[in-house]
């Protein structure tokens, strides 16, 4: 994995304001993304969301904090949080890793309009740290 100097520079912004070291960090054009400890995303996000307003307001885009888990299925329910997961299999087929994810209904209906960018960040996060190359969600 390879980290552009503009996120080099977005992690050193992060870690200065939280004291939380970022393990990883996603830009695109709306949004920045910072792959925390999951037991630091707490104070990564500080005390009713403090930190992340402060860093929305210097970037000007919206920021998320996901915490990272060596557990593949703690993970995918990290990125997808508040969205209740169900299971997550993972399947091998053709030689590609493919993950399932099952999420529970209700939350996808109420996650609808943000389910299509969470898909895409755990597509790329998954690829990066468990070499999976897709997550379907069902």
């Amino acid at each position: 994995m390879r980290l552009t100097t503009d996120q080099i520079r977005l992690m050193a912004a992060f870690e200065s304001l939280t004291n939380v070291l970022a393990k990883d960090c996603i830009v695109d054009d709306r949004s920045v993304v910072f792959v925390v400890n999951e037991r630091e995303v707490g104070k990564a996000v500080g005390k009713k969301g403090q930190n992340v307003k402060k860093l929305e307001q210097l970037l000007g885009k919206r920021v998320e904090v996901v915490g990272y888990s060596e557990d593949v299925v703690r993970f995918f329910k990290n990125i997808f949080h508040p969205a209740h997961i169900l299971a997550v299999s993972i399947n091998e087929k053709n030689g590609k890793k493919i993950a399932r994810v099952h999420v529970d209904r209700e939350a996808l209906r109420i996650l609808e309009r943000r389910m299509e960018r969470k898909i895409k960040l755990a597509k790329l996060l998954a690829k990066r740290y468990f070499n999976i190359d897709n997550v379907v969600v069902m």
